[in-house]
């Protein structure tokens, strides 16, 4: 909105005119200037803010009750609106409408539930095409898909004697995630570009290798049981777990191998052992421990991307991967930008790249499944 229009709705809130959308905007506006927790006003966090609340006012959002405003809050709100007619005036000579502007037919859907499973004997199975119920019988292992989309192993009660030991694996296309419970009750859920190899009896090895990214909530076992500890293998570690909830973020295209733990206890190339909260970096023998928040390194499985404290060209080879693209940089495109915030990874691209575009500091064209970014 022009700056004329943003005093109109100030001064209509003075003499007591305005609507209950008008006046739950300017409310609003006034509790986030005066929060503590909120990052100063600069010029990304206004177009923001000014976005978020504008989207509320147009869905009819209505206050749920009123709040008395502190006299302050008229020279606040002036001060706001200054600023952001001034944002407003900026975005509009160095920021691109063409986001704004592009056609639904030439955006690009998120991804969705992909996968393949690939049965010991070579036969392919695409998971996101077939019926629920019975897939296959592997040594007397059960396969079947559940109503919800999971893949589920059934174990006998009794290992199968005289059977050689049968591995199956699932991979994720780009633009694609799965989940899927292994035979000893392990849940894993995988991420876009991704693949998981597993013996389908667990009666004698518990363990995977991974390509890609997964989160794991590995199933605990008895005490007699614990000769059989479960394993991950990558190409650059190797770790070994109990019953725990991590994460190993493994792909061919990142600097290095990262496993996150979030529950338990897990140790990293027969060496490190990690605590909740700890993420171990490594490519090859060298393990570096970290502390983080290891919710972050899950966003993925919740349905986000969590732009803050994230490498910018790293989250574009997330989107690349999820939404199935080709990424071409400019001679004159960031290597690295502060970005903060999330976003569902449920929406369109051209959603997720605005949100990065309103830092001024980068553009984006989308021209079929190639994202073209410059300054």
């Amino acid at each position: 909105m022009e700056e004329e229009k943003f005093r109109q709705i100030l001064d209509r809130y003075i003499a007591g005119e305005a609507t209950l959308e008008e006046e739950a905007w300017l409310e609003s506006a006034y509790i986030n200037l005066n929060s503590k927790k909120l990052p100063a006003y600069t010029e990304s966090f206004l177009a923001t803010e000014t976005q978020q609340i504008w989207k509320s006012v147009e869905a009819n959002t209505k206050p749920a009750r009123k709040i008395k405003l502190h006299p302050l809050f008229y020279a606040a709100a002036a001060l706001l609106v200054i600023s952001l007619a001034g944002i407003l005036i900026y975005n509009q000579n160095h920021q691109s409408s063409y986001l704004a502007s592009l056609p639904a037919s030439k955006d690009i859907k998120a991804g969705k539930d992909r996968a393949i499973l690939v049965l010991d004997n070579g036969k392919q199975i695409d998971l996101d095409q077939i019926d629920n119920g019975r897939l296959a019988d592997q040594a007397g292992v059960k396969i079947s898909k559940t109503a919800d989309g999971q893949i589920v192993y059934e174990m006998p009660n009794q290992p199968v004697v005289g059977n050689k030991i049968a591995y199956n694996t699932i991979q994720t296309p780009a633009g694609g995630q799965y989940q899927v419970n292994l035979p000893d009750g392990t849940k894993v859920w995988l991420n876009a570009s991704s693949s998981v190899t597993f013996a389908t009896s667990f009666a004698a090895e518990r363990s995977v290798k991974l390509k890609g990214e997964a989160y794991f909530e590995v199933s605990k076992i008895s005490v007699e049981d614990r000769r059989v500890p479960f394993t991950v293998e990558t190409e650059n570690q190797k770790i070994e777990v109990l019953g725990t909830h991590f994460n190993v973020n493994a792909y061919a295209d990142e600097i290095t191998t990262k496993t996150t733990l979030l529950e338990g206890s897990v140790r990293v190339n027969n060496a490190v052992m990690l605590k909740p909260g700890q993420q171990a970096h490594g490519n090859g023998e060298a393990v570096k421990v970290l502390n983080v928040n290891a919710g972050n390194f899950i966003d993925w499985k919740n349905g986000d991307f969590i732009l803050e404290h994230n490498d910018f060209r790293s989250i574009m080879r997330k989107i690349a991967r999820w939404y199935d693209v080709e990424i071409v940089y400019s001679d004159d495109a960031p290597k690295k930008l502060n970005l903060g915030g999330w976003i569902s990874r449920s929406k369109n691209i051209s959603s997720v790249l605005e949100v990065m575009e309103e830092t001024g500091k980068v553009h984006f064209k989308i021209e079929g499944r190639r994202i073209t970014v410059t300054r």
